[in-house]
């Protein structure tokens, strides 16, 4: 069994695969009290429960992080293998300072162009745009030829609320919660309205934008803790994933095992 992470900003997601079929799922706050114990946790239930790690794959934009769960898998015997932009990917890449790509986006990207994009024995190739909505807000092209054309990175509703708040001298605190109405009776549901609301025709406007640029059919994959919501209320997004970036993360394991050892 090979066990993926996906370290993020605000929270860890971990996957446990048996070849390409994913098992079993798991998501941990990412708070810095407790995380080696957390993690720890459940590292070991998946041994309780008779799975054998063979292997463990790590994509994270959190530096330190990773080098906390690397060590812990070490420690245990789990060979562990760091995803970054210079292994073999099943596309090529075109964009300017691929060594600054980050590996979520790549993962999640090489995962949709292999299960949406590329071409198979059911269909001729198309163009694939992964919309992975969480702390921030990110868009991934990839070609119908099969390369990797670049992206948007924006912030997402958490982010910019946080900043409405800290930025200005009296906006409170809000929650990001969809609100009742379009138009807020008090501060708190105005900008609650304004952020959610934006965040949605927001992340519609990038994907027609984004299909206005490419010529034949774009398949747009929305993954990311927000997805649902965009699913809901983007007709533009064709699919919804959850586990795109952990998928990505198993599959560019697969391809480069060999490199491994």
């Amino acid at each position: 069994m090979w066990l993926t992470f996906d370290i993020g900003n605000s929270a860890i997601k971990g996957g446990a695969f048996e070849g390409n079929l994913l098992r079993h799922a798991f998501s941990l706050p990412h708070e810095p009290g407790g995380m080696e114990v957390r993690l720890d946790e459940v590292i070991s239930r998946m041994g309780n429960a008779g799975h054998s790690i063979d292997r463990a794959g790590i994509a994270s934009v959190v530096p330190d992080s990773a080098a906390c769960l690397t060590r812990l898998l070490q420690d245990r015997g789990h060979a562990t293998v760091q995803i970054h932009s210079s292994m073999r990917l099943p596309f090529r890449l075109d964009s300017a300072g691929p060594e600054t790509l980050g590996v979520d986006r790549l993962a999640a990207a090489a995962a949709a162009w292999v299960e949406y994009g590329k071409p198979s024995p059911h269909g001729d190739p198309r163009h694939v745009i992964v919309l992975d909505a969480g702390s921030a807000v990110t868009c991934e092209v990839v070609h119908r030829n099969g390369v990797y054309a670049g992206g948007t990175i924006g912030p997402g509703p958490e982010l910019a609320l946080n900043a409405l708040h800290q930025g200005t001298a009296q906006l409170p605190d809000v929650a990001p919660e969809w609100p009742d109405t379009v138009v807020g009776r008090s501060t708190a549901e105005a900008m609650q309205s304004g952020i959610m609301y934006g965040f949605v025709e927001g992340a519609r406007g990038l994907l027609r934008r984004i299909r206005e640029t490419l010529q034949g059919e774009a398949f747009a994959v929305a993954t990311g803790g927000w997805s649902h919501l965009l699913a809901e209320q983007a007709p533009e997004v064709d699919r919804t994933d959850e586990y795109l970036v952990l998928k990505g993360v198993r599959l560019l394991m697969a391809l480069n095992e060999a490199d491994a050892g």
